[in-house]
């Protein structure tokens, strides 16, 4: 059991962050291709915190997933955030083309760094997807983004859980990779308690190796 256990630790994300415009350009065909089934769950989700305001997403990529998420919220505006040049220039577009520039603002920039964020102001609701197996230092990004919101905000995150019946599985590839890089809900507990974060949930979601955070700040009811 305990071999298993090693073999199953996780192992950190080597790919670098996308930037030239050809590559960014790529992802998003792909990405894009399957976002609305890859966010099914997020959408539900983020729709029933019931919540007006101001949010942030933290790792827009190419925007199409704030494009969806101001559609189902229409009393929100979002500050759309990613360290690409590149991908901010593809969600601006997509923004323009969607017709939500007045709902949705595009910024390069980088969670890991307080400063990077801090010039924001503070949100009422800060999300991030498929970003949390990236961060390089996932305990201080999550203390940025708690730290940005308000007094009653709350926190999103959704990505990736690793799970043993597809760490196992003998191939490599990208899917793999960010599989292995992810955390367990045991691991996410332990960040949340180091941060002193007491109200969270964290769901398992179907196809079960996805997962939901949720932390609401100590203002909330």
């Amino acid at each position: 059991m305990e071999e298993v256990k090693d073999m199953s630790r996780r192992i950190e994300h080597g790919e670098e962050a996308i930037s030239g415009a050809s590559e960014s350009q790529r992802y998003g065909e792909r990405h894009d291709a399957h976002a609305r089934l890859q966010y099914r769950a997020l959408l539900r989700e983020i729709a029933a915190l019931n919540r007006a305001g101001r949010y942030l997403e933290a790792g827009s990529g190419t925007g199409f997933l704030a494009t969806m998420v101001a559609e189902y919220n229409p009393a929100i505006h979002i500050t759309a955030l990613d360290l690409s040049a590149n991908m901010v220039a593809l969600a601006k577009a997509h923004i323009i083309e969607k017709n939500l520039q007045e709902r949705i603002s595009c910024a390069i920039g980088d969670a890991g760094d307080a400063a990077s964020i801090d010039q924001f102001g503070e949100f009422d609701v800060v999300y991030s997807a498929f970003s949390l197996h990236h961060w390089k230092d996932a305990e201080k990004t999550i203390a940025n983004l708690w730290n940005v919101l308000r007094a009653d905000g709350i926190l999103y995150i959704y990505d990736l859980k690793r799970v043993w019946w597809l760490y196992f599985l003998p191939v490599n590839g990208g899917f793999i990779e960010s599989i292995r890089a992810s955390y367990t809900s045991q691991e996410i507990h332990g960040l949340f308690q180091k941060l002193d974060i007491k109200k969270y949930k964290i769901s398992t979601l179907f196809p079960f190796f996805m997962q939901s955070v949720i932390a609401w700040k100590p203002g909330n009811p």
